[in-house]
């Protein structure tokens, strides 16, 4: 993979339309000739526009030594819906930038983790565009919130965190300084703020009633965020849900790496496996999944850790809140089906281990980069309607 300076002119020339995308400006990226391309796909309605294309090269002028590695069908992910970028710039082009930052700068540090190839990325201050392997054509199957795992499924999974976990363990930001600090928080107090108008009220999932009560979800939120053990400190994916996965021979993989950070391991884990199990899998089997990450994170090089250490427990326990953020997902940014089945499963687990209670018993915390609790993502209210498309955030 190869990319340009962030300060260079040919790199401020990125596409941002799918017209933009052409033989031309793919043969310079690519590094090889490109004669001509054909869409296969086209899809702009979602956080990440993602253009699927088959491109021919021109056998006279390709490079000899990288015709083995050139690739033949694409998939290129960016900001290329201009009402989309518009709207919600301070949303979205964040999540362009850093998973193009994470392809350029932390995939190849990763030596145990499955991800996409990469042939190319970059970005600027408007744009961040990776050019991926189409999935699809190399027969990957993609995870569906809708349908839970099996068991032996979500331990593949974990296997998979550990290997990220392990691999930035101990980074601090001075590690990732294009990673925008305090993202993840951002978006959950964005949700918080708009919880009146957009987490659905007639048509919510049956649900205990701490967990429909605002003012304690959100200091609960607060509290989770100021009291981040840094003890436990490593690059996270952010949203790692069965959504924002592939199944390559039966094998998981995570994809869209939009939301990375620094943070506690176990919001990763806590939050894949109480979301990718039913309920009662997940009570069964939860404590075994935790003991074989812990084991896997050891094996790729991190810290020994244990299920019997009292505060490996808690920051799981306390993870578990991140489950809220489906909750409070409106019908426009997932369908009612996805969020009725991914409400179940963490509503459940929230209350299993009396995770709201047990934020507020704990003291008020400086914790890892702690953030000012006004800060939210600043834009449009995403329940406007005024807009043509209903986007979907998490695809």
């Amino acid at each position: 993979m190869s990319s340009s300076p962030d300060s260079s002119s040919e790199q401020d020339k990125l596409p941002t339309s799918p017209e933009e995308v052409t033989a031309s400006w793919l043969s310079r990226v690519i590094g090889q000739k490109v004669k001509s391309i054909e869409s296969t796909k086209t899809i702009l309605n979602a956080t990440s526009g993602k253009l699927f294309l088959t491109l021919t090269y021109d056998e006279a002028e390709s490079i000899e030594d990288n015709k083995t590695s050139r690739p033949t069908k694409v998939c290129i992910k960016g900001g290329f819906n201009p009402v989309l970028v518009e709207r919600y710039s301070n949303i979205v082009i964040p999540f362009y930038k850093q998973e193009s930052q994470f392809y350029n700068k932390v995939a190849s540090r990763l030596a145990h983790i499955d991800l996409p190839k990469c042939y190319w990325s970059d970005s600027n201050v408007t744009q961040g565009i990776a050019i991926l392997d189409d999935l699809e054509a190399i027969g990957a199957e993609f995870g569906d919130p809708v349908n839970p795992w099996p068991v032996d499924r979500v331990i593949l999974g974990v296997e998979q965190l550990a290997a990220l976990h392990a691999g930035t363990w101990g980074s601090q930001t001075s590690d990732f300084p294009w990673i925008q600090r305090g993202f993840y928080d951002g978006i959950i107090r964005n949700l918080l703020a708009l919880w009146g108008s957009l987490v659905p009220g007639a048509h919510w999932s049956p649900l205990p009633d701490i967990l429909k009560d605002k003012k304690r979800v959100a200091a609960a939120f607060e509290k989770y965020f100021q009291t981040r053990n840094p003890k436990f400190r490593c690059l996270v994916h952010g949203d790692a849900h069965i959504g924002n996965t592939y199944v390559v021979q039966g094998l998981p993989r995570f994809l869209d790496w939009q939301i990375i950070g620094l943070a506690s391991p176990f919001q990763d884990v806590a939050y894949f496996v109480s979301g990718s199990l039913t309920v009662d899998d997940r009570r069964a089997h939860e404590m075994r999944i935790l003991e074989h990450y812990l084991d896997a994170l050891r094996g790729y090089g991190g810290p020994a850790l244990s299920i019997r250490d009292e505060d490996v427990l808690v920051e799981y326990r306390k993870a578990l809140i991140t489950g809220h953020g489906w909750i409070m997902t409106p019908y426009e940014v997932q369908s009612e089906a996805r969020v009725r089945a991914m409400s179940e499963r963490y509503a459940a687990a929230i209350m299993d281990h009396k995770t709201i209670e047990l934020l507020e018993s704990l003291p008020n915390a400086g914790g890892v980069e702690a953030e000012d609790p006004s800060t939210t993502i600043q834009g449009p209210g995403i329940g406007d309607q005024s807009h043509q498309y209903s986007y979907e955030w998490n695809t």
